[in-house]
């Protein structure tokens, strides 16, 4: 089913974000069709054997003249500038992601940190031993559910001097994992407990986050530059709990009518107009209601 709209809300707890498509209206569930020729143009380009941009790049710098290495050099230039445009499209869109599922769910009061005793550069194992203390705390508390990003460390000692393979991981939790104590001692030795039984890796620390207005944005410094780490490339950003609420989407009437409801008399607390090569331009505004719509 096509739907045509021109304003769309996007609900997250009590954080509320609008956004008003000024230039052309938006089309979803359109699928377009290929002409017969774009098809037999794929497979009759799909058939060719074309020599790969890497040997083409060698070739030119080998055998090629000045004005076909400048040419070379210029599309090289343009495509790591399109790609890196395209990386940091993808970071903000995992931000926003994290940011609408955290402030959806405003029971995850908590701060967990886990980090490695031992040297951990690489990702693919850190993220095991993390599904192992998922698996562990989950068989012992059902009802527990997170949000996690994972984060290395800095590549350099104190003194300067560089790590041979690098920072170790780390992961930032947030979750309802209530830890119970009334003085410092009492949790330091919560989290003693909490670390050998659960996590087995090294060291953990937990603290109360309940107070912050906005959650989401709380928790969305922690995915800054370490998204652009090669080693993050193609990886998962975020785990999550799968049982976990999600932002809600309105569009056309619908999007209108909750508008008019919750939001006709409230103050935005952030608005700007932005331009979209795809849909034009597009007035955005974010909304902190007083209680959860």
């Amino acid at each position: 089913m096509i739907e045509v709209y021109d304003f769309k809300v996007i609900v997250s707890g009590r954080e509320i974000e609008t956004y008003h498509y000024k230039t052309k209206k938006i089309f979803r569930g359109f699928t377009k069709k290929k002409k017969i020729e774009e098809v037999e143009a794929e497979v009759c380009e799909k058939r060719e054997e074309k020599i790969s941009p890497e040997e083409w790049a060698e070739i030119v710098e080998e055998w090629g003249c000045e004005e076909e290495k400048e040419k070379l050099h210029r599309e090289q230039a343009e495509a790591k500038e399109k790609q890196n445009l395209k990386t940091q499209s993808s970071i903000c869109r995992t931000r926003t992601n994290i940011r609408r599922l955290t402030n959806t769910n405003s029971h995850l009061n908590n701060f967990l940190t886990l980090t490695f005793a031992k040297s951990m550069p690489n990702l693919e194992p850190a993220n095991n031993l993390f599904h192992l203390f998922i698996k562990r705390i989950t068989r012992k508390y059902p009802n527990f559910e997170y949000i996690a990003v994972n984060e290395f460390q800095k590549d350099t000692y104190f003194d300067g001097r560089i790590k041979p393979e690098g920072g170790s991981v780390h992961y930032h939790l947030l979750c309802n994992l209530g830890a119970k104590y009334t003085t410092k001692e009492e949790l330091f030795a919560w989290e003693r407990r909490f670390a050998l039984k659960y996590w087995q890796n090294g060291f953990i620390k937990i603290k109360e986050v309940s107070q912050i207005t906005n959650m989401g944005a709380y928790f969305c410094k922690y995915l800054g530059k370490d998204m652009f780490d090669k080693r993050m490339f193609r990886k998962k950003k975020f785990f999550c709990s799968r049982t976990l609420q999600r932002p809600v989407e309105l569009t056309g009437d619908k999007a209108i009518s909750f508008f008019n409801r919750f939001m006709k008399s409230t103050k935005p607390i952030f608005e700007k107009t932005f331009k979209s090569e795809y849909v034009g331009e597009v007035d955005y505004s974010a909304y902190t209601l007083e209680k959860i719509p």
